[in-house]
């Protein structure tokens, strides 16, 4: 090999030369692998600094149970949240349109109360059923945060035939009808109504002859019922009952007595007004002693006293109509005595935004062709005061102490001055004896026998 030195000078230049080579090719690599030993341990402190990912929340489970209902071929189902604290019940019919349409209430229902602070929310079922149609009622108990419970509730009613919900225009179909139960519904309110904490006015609101007032029904055989949710009637959800027949009904058997159940009530009533200088006066008399009172009007009267026709209203007072101008209704065609009555209705209405709710005939004469078309009972009287005959304070509250029953109906005019100075004795006498005086829809009238 030329290249390896012959002297001994030189092959030990070549020994230090490769000693060099191995050393620096030694140092690099102690080099790389310290760096290398720096760089995993900077990526496992790195890696044991990563937060730690959180795990993947728990789904809301829904437990949906499905239950036999009362009826055939009708299904509950139950959705149960523990998450949510809910628990939804509502029928299932097979019918896609019909169910998805119930559904889709329930649910407004349980996404109002997951987005609001009450603490629970609990829906049951009541169904009830009348011939070919169900009704389902689907009761609301909500938890609040101050522990008090708020039951509301929804209804639906499915048509087995039509295989479609109705609403309550289905079911009642006309006008004339809807009149009819907008009165029977009025008085069941009146009569839940015992301590006449909700003003007449309030109540004649909420039953005035329109389909929307009627939306939460239910059907149960031959009966109807009517739901008002919690702050329309009462702070608590409210029903009543009226049987389906009674919309049907001729009003052929006047009105002479209430039925008081027992209790000492009566009514009292004044015709022929309203009067502008006389009517106040009664008005104001009726407030000093807390006593409600029917006001049987004239269409003519109530044109020429509008202001004080709305007073009577304001007052809590009930209103029904005595004819246009106290014509005998007798005497007329019943064609004639319906347009009549039909005429003052309007008057009255317009005026005071108020439907009478009775009707009391003038003389007390009765039509009975007119009795055999109108949705509206009526009412005559027990007692006759003759305040329009002897025109004497005195002799009208004699008349009264004389002939007083519980559950009369007393005759009187607010058009006579008399009339309003005997009204103060004849009030605070019924006070002495324990009687209260209430509208005539407070009560159901019965005829004498």
């Amino acid at each position: 090999m030329q290249w390896f030195p012959k002297t001994k000078l030189g092959k030990v230049n070549l020994a230090l030369l490769i000693v060099l080579i191995v050393l620096v090719g030694c140092f690099f690599v102690l080099l790389n692998s310290n760096q290398t030993g720096q760089n995993l341990a900077g990526a496992v402190q790195k890696i044991s600094e990563e937060p730690t990912k959180p795990k993947k929340q728990e789904v809301n489970k829904v437990v949906v149970t499905s239950l036999k209902s009362p009826v055939k071929g009708i299904l509950y189902n139950k959705e149960v949240s523990r998450a949510e604290n809910y628990t939804l019940m509502y029928p299932l019919t097979g019918v896609e349109k019909v169910d998805d349409a119930i559904q889709k209430k329930v649910y407004k229902k349980r996404d109002a109360f997951t987005k609001s602070d009450a603490k629970k929310l609990v829906l049951s079922v009541n169904t009830t059923t009348s011939n070919k149609k169900v009704s389902f009622i689907i009761k609301q108990k909500e938890l609040q945060k101050d522990r008090t419970v708020i039951t509301t509730a929804q209804t639906f009613t499915y048509d087995r035939h039509t295989k479609k919900l109705v609403s309550i225009q289905d079911i009642i179909s006309t006008d004339v009808r809807l009149n009819r139960m907008s009165k029977e519904v009025r008085i069941k309110l009146q009569q839940k109504n015992k301590n006449l904490a909700i003003s007449a006015k309030k109540i004649d609101k909420l039953t005035e002859p329109s389909w929307s007032k009627f939306n939460d029904f239910s059907l149960d055989g031959n009966n109807l019922k009517i739901y008002y949710q919690p702050h329309t009637f009462t702070d608590k959800l409210t029903s009543v009952t009226i049987p389906l027949d009674r919309l049907n009904q001729k009003y052929d058997v006047p009105v002479f007595s209430l039925n008081t159940h027992g209790k000492k009530y009566v009514a009292l009533t004044f015709d022929d007004g309203p009067n502008k200088n006389v009517t106040p006066r009664i008005l104001k008399t009726l407030k000093k002693h807390r006593a409600k009172a029917t006001f049987y009007m004239l269409g003519k009267s109530v044109s020429e006293a509008p202001d004080t026709a709305k007073a009577v209203v304001a007052g809590g007072h009930e209103i029904g109509n005595h004819s246009y101008g106290h014509e005998n209704l007798s005497k007329m065609t019943a064609a004639n005595a319906l347009k009549n009555i039909e005429h003052s209705n309007t008057l009255i209405k317009k005026a005071t935004g108020i439907e009478p709710l009775t009707i009391r005939p003038p003389y007390g004469a009765r039509n009975h062709g007119l009795e055999q078309q109108l949705s509206q009972p009526t009412v005559l009287w027990g007692v006759d005061t003759l305040d329009w005959k002897t025109r004497n304070a005195a002799s009208t509250l004699q008349a009264v102490q004389q002939h007083l029953y519980p559950g009369a109906i007393i005759l009187m005019h607010d058009i006579h001055p008399t009339t309003a100075n005997a009204l103060d004795s004849i009030l605070t006498y019924l006070e002495s004896k324990g009687y209260t005086c209430v509208t005539i829809s407070q009560l159901e009238g019965k005829a004498q026998p």
